[in-house]
């Protein structure tokens, strides 16, 4: 239920200097004019836009208690494991110069955060997600132009330990730099993971691949030739297909728990 309220100016102190003021009430957890004035500023979004912005995460954080939703070290330590590896370092040196440069609490705080919405939207989402066999079969007629592929694909492989060395390449493909590995390969699609298909059925011969983590190393791919046309079975695709029906359903389920949410919730806003 929605309240407005007219609050005047609170004068307190022996300065007599205006304190912060509270411009709107979540659930019983206030949202200040400083905080707003911050928020809008640092997200370059007008006041009324910032506001909603508040209101939406004031009611996420209510969310997250209701339901006893909580995050310990173990797992913050490896979501920052995983963001030190695509970054070519290990888990101490990334520390380290987070540490020098004064951000490692901030990236913490900034992670927990992230993993405690992702748990309240998984519990949110497994509920309600439901993908019927003929949604799959539906999506896969209609979109069999997304599953064309080439038969087999020749093409450079280029490997180095930072990407920064890969772009290099771009910019001068006859670079010889001891640091970057090259392969030349030629591929079958048959035999290709998905991902890498994807990754290159879009691009034309003498184009580059995005530089990509493959775990160990950044590789980048140059596309030399491509040679025949088929539709992928699907059989073959019918897991990725999925993926993508889940994520479209994920957000209207999402939208529709917080806008119907947003409707109860106690929320009073003060001009």
């Amino acid at each position: 239920m929605k309240k407005y309220l007219l609050i005047g100016l609170l004068i307190m102190g022996l300065n007599a200097k205006t304190v912060d003021k509270v411009i709107a009430n979540v659930e019983g957890e206030p949202i200040t004019s400083y905080e707003l004035n911050s928020f809008a500023k640092n997200s370059n979004l007008s006041k009324e836009k910032a506001l909603s912005v508040l209101i939406d995460q004031k009611l996420i954080e209510s969310e997250i208690k209701k339901r006893g939703i909580n995050v310990d070290d173990f797992e913050i330590e490896n979501e920052m494991e995983k963001i030190a590896k695509q970054n070519g370092m290990d888990l101490f040196q990334f520390k380290n110069i987070l540490t020098q440069k004064g951000k490692l609490n901030k990236l913490r705080k900034e992670i927990k955060n992230n993993l405690l919405k992702r748990k309240l939207f998984e519990q949110i989402i497994q509920t309600k997600l439901r993908i019927a066999p003929s949604e799959i079969t539906d999506y896969y007629k209609k979109h069999k132009k997304d599953f064309t592929i080439f038969d087999s694909i020749q093409v450079i492989k280029y490997s180095a330990n930072n990407p920064e060395l890969l772009k290099k390449i771009k910019e001068n493909p006859l670079i010889n730099n001891p640091l970057i590995s090259t392969k030349n390969l030629v591929l079958n699609s048959d035999n290709m993971p998905l991902s890498l298909i994807f990754i290159l059925k879009d691009i034309k011969e003498g184009g580059y691949s995005p530089i990509f983590n493959d775990g160990a190393n950044y590789s980048m791919f140059y596309v030399v030739k491509k040679e025949g046309e088929k539709t992928m079975p699907l059989e073959k695709v019918k897991n990725l297909i999925y993926s993508k029906l889940a994520q479209q359903k994920q957000e209207i389920i999402l939208k529709t728990y917080f806008d119907r949410l947003k409707n109860r919730a106690d929320i009073e806003i003060f001009n």
